[in-house]
């Protein structure tokens, strides 16, 4: 019972702290980033528009397309945190090491299995809002798409042992032919 008042109590001084971080980002410590400074989803979304040069129709249909696609991945991202707050349940529980081990690795399992259907959706609707566009809107949005991926790369340094996003090259190289046989 105590322990369980000390966490409410400590998870609401937390929510409290950061409530009052996310409403002030300047309260904010310099080395916390609470938001990266981004247009709103709306200038975004214009300039996308225009630079894709969408019709009015267009438009629309992609307004269609992403609200679909938000009610169908909805359930999913909801499956995915309910997992995860199982998992913080399961850290905070009495049983033994071992048995919290196996249950987070079924959970994370689960978790795993949930994010490759959320990818899917999107994949779907990417590919869905793909078809409205014509040859030379498509060019543009692989052009989008390069540029988008440069910058990632560029504020994403590689990772040993895969230096950078491709197959690695050992996986690339031809297998030797078995022996006695040339």
């Amino acid at each position: 019972m105590k322990k369980t008042l000390s966490l409410l109590f400590t998870a609401i001084i937390l929510g409290i702290n950061t409530g009052t971080a996310l409403a002030n980002p300047q309260a904010a410590p310099d080395n916390v980033s609470i938001m990266h400074k981004q247009p709103p989803k709306a200038q975004i979304r214009k300039e996308f528009e225009q630079r894709l040069n969408l019709t009015d129709k267009q438009k629309e249909k992609a307004k269609q397309i992403h609200k679909q696609g938000k009610e169908q991945i909805k359930p999913v991202i909801m499956q995915i945190e309910v997992k995860r707050q199982e998992i913080e349940t399961v850290k905070l529980s009495r049983i033994s090491v071992k048995m919290q081990e196996e249950k987070i690795a079924q959970l994370n399992a689960e978790i795993k299995e949930l994010e490759k259907q959320a990818q899917e959706i999107r994949k779907k609707n990417s590919q869905e809002f793909e078809k409205l566009l014509n040859k030379k809107q498509k060019a543009e949005l692989d052009k989008m798409k390069a540029e988008g991926r440069a910058r990632f790369e560029q504020n994403h340094p590689p990772r040993p042992p895969f230096q950078g996003l491709g197959t690695p090259n050992f996986l690339l190289r031809p297998l030797l032919p078995p022996p006695g046989v040339k």
